[in-house]
């Protein structure tokens, strides 16, 4: 009983070791002073236990103890149980180690979870206790397990104390009495109810500091589901009998359903749990990721019965092709009734045969209905077995090409300083993996897509060719077709900043030592990419840049590209195919141009040659009249390589140019020889900054709300929209004027906001104005020349629907939006009726999103403590602010708040200041 206590104790908090800050709960001491039991009894159960390899011992002072599966799990992999030192522990961690985070146990954390455990960590890391959260899901989908692995994350990683508590409440058990239900999450006391002879905590307290988590939370009506509000909106909490007495408790929140929220629940319910995730059926997860789950039940299975399994592969497939109702609970409980069955049939056995025999006929009879061609390979599990093994197995080509990543990764960090000195080695590595994928992988059960792959990667080649001169093996389409036809169902991206940082160094060496590989390189990745829907890696670009080198690639020539363009049937070409034969080369391209032809179509023409060829050198254009010469007007700012444009063609020039660009000289020196005998116009253009059109957003105290506001506004842009939505710091802005860096970055067409920064030249719209409507026509005038007519009655529209009183204030707080409206409603009611004079309706939209957003910031405690923009120094305006403070008690009371001075100078201000700020928020 103690060895097993002792085994579970460690199991539980090797979760949490720190090599670098090693806790005494891994010492026999703590143990013995944990269990309250004699140190040498402890130690000589743990000797056992090492013994049997259950738990690795490191022979510091003092001595620790760890759990060797649980470490192996969050950790890497240990080659042995005993260990001198921490540093001796520290060096078996491989150069690949990818640490947990609890998360990363799960099947399918980076494919069908990935967007759930996102959405959970965004809820988690939330400042101030974190987001509630709605998991939903089919019964078996794992909410209740995804609870406890979120508690495990928060412990981990300091997010709650060490000894924080998970609590569970089963809702169902309540449905019908809402009275118990209201003393088992929020307490009694004494007298509260008959039977109530003490106080007793309820599920809110008894989670402080922690996680309380409401399963099976449809089961509450509607009377259960408002009993939260109160805790939701202010976290604070009554118990029963004591109404006049709130208790504030600080508690994670966390829900789970079966049901349609939509029809189970208030809509005021709803609005109040910001996260809401859906679990996905088992039926909806990969085979990939059904066959992971089977390896992982089976794994533990075997680990119990302490005997080698044998799974045929007719099980794995009718397993991973079942149909669950009761989604993973049921197919763990499959596993496991199946692997009882083999072994109770098999107890004196070495080795367990699991069979289709072992399967219940119910499962056999439904499974038949699902079975295909394909049968999975058999499985054997022993002590060392793990999921990740059984995967590299079940995909040979995709891990012998992982393999070389991390060899070459290898390579590399032990020869940073200077790459040659690898060069040999790392060229094997690369003729290895090139030669198993020509010659030792199968490719028959997808031949047509390698078929398709291969016939577009020998046009891009041929098309390199032409563009670059030079010249591919045969082999090379072949060998980078099955390359990337494996590489496409790799999954391997590297989480750990200390590999990421590898490799980026990595591709950067590689760029400096072989710059024109690399060019290539990068030149058909860009190519292929669109066609192939590949997403390319670093490592891609490394790889390939390395078997380009082993190939012996090189351009052929360095010269700039020439090309001729002129009107006519035939004159361009003409010119052209003169000069290219007396200069013995193909030196220009020919563009032949019908009369009617603008200058913006032959830009066209030429920017479209740019991008199928290497203009790296320069591209020498040759016209044949004077208003040709202005097409370089039209062509992107963004062009990285410069451009000579000469005016007057005639086949002399061209012999001139292409001569004088045989010899390798400069664009300037070209021109200038060519022309030294002929009179002649040219001009040399070098690329300029194109600039993204900008929208800025700002607000006076703070850039939370700035941020809200550009949400808002990149939901109204058309998805095409080439818009940017930025916001922005208003005391930057303001102090900086154009000297902020953000207008050397962007072409700035306007800023929205609650307070004008006043740049010079630089157009603003107040948030009231959008939500009044009478901004709407001014933002349409600023964007006219980056819309199309219909894209911004589109945007006009959007904007009408998005900027309504009510939606703002929906977005920039997670109050109950009618509520709050009418409490600010009232207040100014009262105001007005104290000072016997009416609030301008400009002034009150400011003051509606104003005051919801101050009741929220100062629910959790965050309200401005100075404010500078107004000064009370007459007895007038004193009594102003009192008729404030009386006219905002009712939202202080119905709140829990208290207004500080600060807000109440601020409130003045927008009421009876002519001010520059016309809505004002603070951060959230």
């Amino acid at each position: 009983m103690l060895k097993k206590k002792l085994t579970d104790y460690l199991e539980n908090q090797t979760a949490f070791f720190d090599p670098d800050n090693v806790s005494d709960i891994f010492s026999t001491k703590r143990m013995s002073e944990k269990f309250g039991i004699k140190r040498n009894t402890v130690s000589h159960y743990l000797s056992q236990l090492n013994e049997q390899e259950i738990i690795v011992k490191i022979n510091t002072r003092p001595v620790y103890f760890l759990h060797k599966e649980a470490f192996e799990n969050q950790f890497y992999f240990l080659s042995k149980t005993v260990y001198s030192s921490l540093e001796e522990l520290k060096k078996e961690k491989p150069l690949f180690y990818k640490k947990n985070d609890f998360f990363s146990v799960l099947i399918g954390n980076s494919a069908s979870l990935s967007r759930s455990i996102e959405q959970l960590k965004t809820a988690i890391y939330y400042p101030d206790n974190g987001l509630p959260v709605l998991l939903t899901g089919e019964s078996g989908t794992g909410k209740s397990y995804m609870v406890k692995i979120i508690h495990q994350f928060c412990l981990a990683n300091d997010l709650i104390e060490e000894e924080a508590p998970l609590v569970t409440l089963n809702c169902a058990q309540y449905a019908n009495n809402p009275e118990l239900l209201t003393s088992q999450l929020f307490g009694h006391v004494k007298g509260a109810y008959t039977g109530a002879d003490e106080d007793r905590k309820g599920a809110f307290e008894s989670a402080e500091g922690g996680i309380l988590f409401l399963d099976e939370v449809h089961r509450l009506n509607a009377e259960g589901q408002e009993k939260l509000f109160t805790y939701l909106d202010q976290e604070i909490i009554y118990r029963m009998g004591e109404s006049n007495k709130p208790r504030k408790v600080k508690t994670r929140l966390f829900f789970a359903t079966t049901e349609d929220f939509s029809s189970s629940f208030l809509t005021t319910f709803i609005r109040r749990i910001p996260v809401q995730i859906e679990l996905p059926a088992l039926s909806e997860r990969t085979q990939n990721e059904r066959l992971e789950m089977i390896y992982d039940f089976l794994i533990k299975e075997q680990r119990k019965i302490k005997r080698p399994l044998l799974v045929s592969g007719q099980v794995l497939h009718l397993l991973k092709n079942g149909t669950y109702k009761g989604n993973i609970g049921e197919l763990k409980n499959i596993v496991k009734v199946t692997t009882a069955q083999a072994f109770s049939l098999q107890r004196e056995e070495a080795e367990v045969k699991v069979a289709i025999h072992h399967l219940s006929p119910d499962f056999l009879s439904q499974a038949a209905l699902n079975t295909s061609a394909v049968v999975e390979e058999s499985v054997q599990i022993d002590e060392s077995t793990t999921v990740e093994k059984l995967i590299a197995q079940k995909n040979p080509d995709q891990q012998r090409i992982i393999h070389t990543y991390e060899k070459l990764l290898v390579e590399f960090s032990a020869h940073r300083s200077d790459l040659t000195e690898a060069e040999e080695s790392m060229k094997q590595e690369v003729d290895n993996l090139f030669d198993f994928l020509l010659f030792e992988t199968d490719r028959e059960q997808k031949q047509e897509l390698l078929l398709f792959m291969t016939q577009y990667i020998r046009d891009t080649l041929k098309q390199m060719e032409s563009s670059y001169q030079i010249t591919f093996n045969g082999n090379t389409v072949y060998a980078i077709s099955y390359y990337l036809f494996q590489r496409s169902t790799v999954r391997w991206q590297p989480e750990s900043t200390e590999l990421i940082r590898l490799i980026k160094e990595y591709k950067e060496k590689v760029a400096q030592t072989y710059p024109t590989q690399f060019q290539y390189t990068e030149r058909i990745l860009t190519l292929i990419q669109p066609k192939l829907d590949i997403e390319v890696a670093d490592m891609d670009k490394i790889l390939l840049t390395l078997y380009l080198n082993r190939l012996g690639v090189s351009r052929e020539s360095t010269a700039a590209k020439a090309i001729i363009v002129a009107h006519g049937y035939a004159t361009a070409s003409s010119i052209a195919n003169v000069a290219n034969k007396m200069l013995g080369k193909n030196i220009f391209e020919s563009f032949d141009m019908p009369l009617d032809t603008t200058p913006q179509k032959i830009a066209e023409e030429i920017v479209d040659y740019s991008e199928k060829n290497d203009i790296s050198n320069g591209l020498v254009i040759l016209v044949d009249m004077g208003a040709l010469k202005e097409i370089y007007e039209y062509f992107p700012q963004q062009l990285m390589a410069p451009i000579m444009i000469m005016n007057n063609v005639t086949t002399p020039l061209a012999l001139a140019v292409g001569e004088n660009i045989q010899k390798g000289l400069s664009l300037s020196d070209v021109a200038i020889r060519s022309t030294s005998y002929l009179k002649q116009d040219w001009k040399l253009i070098y690329p300029q900054e194109n600039k993204t059109k900008a929208l800025l957003t700002t607000c006076y105290t703070g850039i939370g709300t700035a941020k809200q506001i550009s949400q808002l506004l990149e939901e109204s842009l058309p998805a095409a929209s080439p818009l940017k939505v930025i916001p922005h710091d208003y005391r930057t802005l303001h102090n900086q004027k154009k000297a902020e860096t953000v207008f050397s970055l962007y072409d700035v067409v306007g800023i929205i906001g609650t307070a004008n920064p006043a740049v010079d030249e630089v157009p603003y719209l107040s948030l009231e104005e959008l939500i009044s409507g009478k901004g709407t026509q001014a933002l349409s005038a600023w964007l006219k020349k980056i819309m199309t007519p219909k894209e911004n009655e589109q945007f006009n529209n959007r904007l009408i629907r998005n900027f309504s009183l009510k939606k703002v204030i929906d977005s920039v707080t997670i109050l109950d939006t009618d509520k709050v409206m009418s409490e600010i409603e009232l207040f100014m009611r009262i105001f007005e009726e104290l000072t016997e004079q009416q609030i301008a309706n400009e002034r009150k939209l400011a003051l509606y999103v104003h005051i919801s957003c101050l009741i929220e910031r100062l629910i959790r405690n965050e309200g401005i403590e100075n404010y500078s923009g107004g000064s009370v120094i007459n007895q007038c305006q004193k009594e102003q602010l009192e008729k404030i403070k009386e006219a905002f008690s009712v939202i202080e009371k119905n709140y829990s708040v208290e207004i500080p001075d600060s807000e109440l100078i601020y409130i003045h201000d927008i009421i009876f200041q002519k001010l520059a700020v016309s809505l004002t928020e603070d951060e959230f």
